[in-house]
């Protein structure tokens, strides 16, 4: 397919409509909101040691569940020499994997669709997300929902044009055409 004019923003509407499905299904696992971690190819945590946050107590491999333990078995003999950077950054990618495994084929392929998409767009569409995943981000469990509700009961044509306008969370919704 040769990009057209509505080809960029067709993947807009469709890392749009993954971005709103995550952060809805996973409001805590969304990221921390400072912008840290969107601009890293593909999720990946910054090189180098990371901040541990004041407060994170970082445990032990016997403090660990089982779960970690298997998640993070590969590390075992090494986990208790670690630095607290280090662990924490292997805690955070256990969960990640967890999340990942612990979903459908389906939801799989929804995922790795949109983030094609996400790929695609311009570097400004790709600011415009990440805004609007960071205003996302912070809204009360039930603003998401409803601005997902919302988001599912417009026709692409509205979709499109709240996206013009800012997007979910930033803009006005349209109002719904009456059927």
């Amino acid at each position: 397919m040769t990009p057209g004019r509505n080809t960029l923003p067709r993947r807009l509407l469709h890392a749009c409509v993954l971005a709103l499905a995550l952060v809805i299904a996973f409001p805590a696992s969304a990221g921390d909101g400072d912008g840290r971690r969107g601009d890293h190819r593909h999720g990946h945590p910054p090189h180098g040691p990371m901040q541990v946050p004041e407060g994170v107590v970082v445990p032990d491999w016997d403090e660990l569940t089982p779960e970690q333990q298997k998640l993070l078995v590969r590390l075992k003999d090494e986990w208790d020499t670690l630095p607290a950077s280090r662990r924490v950054q292997a805690l955070e990618h256990a969960q990640r994997r967890a999340r990942w495994e612990a979903m459908s084929p389906e939801q799989r392929e929804r995922i790795r669709k949109g983030m094609r998409n996400y790929r695609d767009l311009s570097p400004a569409q790709r600011q415009q997300m990440r805004e609007a995943m960071r205003v996302m981000r912070g809204l009360p469990a039930e603003e998401r929902q409803a601005l997902a509700d919302k988001w599912r009961s417009l026709d692409p044509e509205q979709r499109r044009a709240w996206l013009e306008t800012g997007g979910p969370g930033i803009s006005p919704a349209p109002d719904a055409k009456a059927d």
